[in-house]
């Protein structure tokens, strides 16, 4: 939560400061349109999150080129040293009935795959939510660059970390997924 407590202040300040610079000193108009542009972006986030939802499993298989996860994507994420802070970001499954701050069942391969697609719909509705955040720059187009680009980076910026943690992990999953379906198999051709 602390990384996200400095994004949004570093943003607010950022927010008055370019108000600042261009003349504006009105506390109470940078006040409201910083919570419209906001509002708004939440707005946008969680209709993101309530259509994808809705869309059929099926759609979500971890297996499905479109969601393949690239060596250099790897790479990166160990560069930025993922593991080191993905813990301390907010992890908001219980929204949707299972949590993936841990693997609860990690021989249990329904659970396993479960588990890979939840990743992929968290990952598709972040996604999501890095590109179309940025719709906010329509609210307000006179002063988009005072007070909606300053948001919708910072939003993109914390949808984008949440993103790179699902996908640093399911690498991990798939590995634990594979063994235990290959657990199952021997299990069950010896019984």
């Amino acid at each position: 939560m602390i990384i996200y407590s400095v994004i949004i202040s570093i943003t607010l300040i950022i927010v008055y400061l370019l108000n600042l610079l261009r003349g504006c000193t009105d506390i109470l108009y940078i006040l409201k349109w910083t919570s419209i542009d906001i509002l708004v972006v939440f707005i946008i986030d969680a209709i993101i999150a309530f259509v994808i939802r809705r869309l059929p499993e099926k759609w979500f298989v971890y297996k499905y080129k479109v969601f393949k996860i690239f060596k250099w994507e790897r790479k990166f994420y160990e560069a930025i040293k993922i593991k080191k802070w993905k813990d301390k970001i907010p992890e908001l499954g219980q929204l949707t009935n299972f949590k993936k701050n841990k693997v609860r069942e990690p021989k249990n391969s329904e659970y396993l795959l479960r588990y890979l697609m939840e990743c992929v719909y968290g990952e598709t509705i972040h996604f999501l939510s890095i590109i179309l955040g940025f719709l906010i720059l329509l609210i307000n187009p006179k002063c988009c660059l005072y007070f909606g680009l300053p948001i919708a980076i910072a939003n993109g910026i914390i949808s984008y970390l949440s993103f790179a943690i699902l996908r640093y992990n399911r690498p991990k999953l798939t590995i634990l997924y594979n063994r235990s379906v290959k657990s199952n198999e021997r299990y069950n051709s010896t019984n």
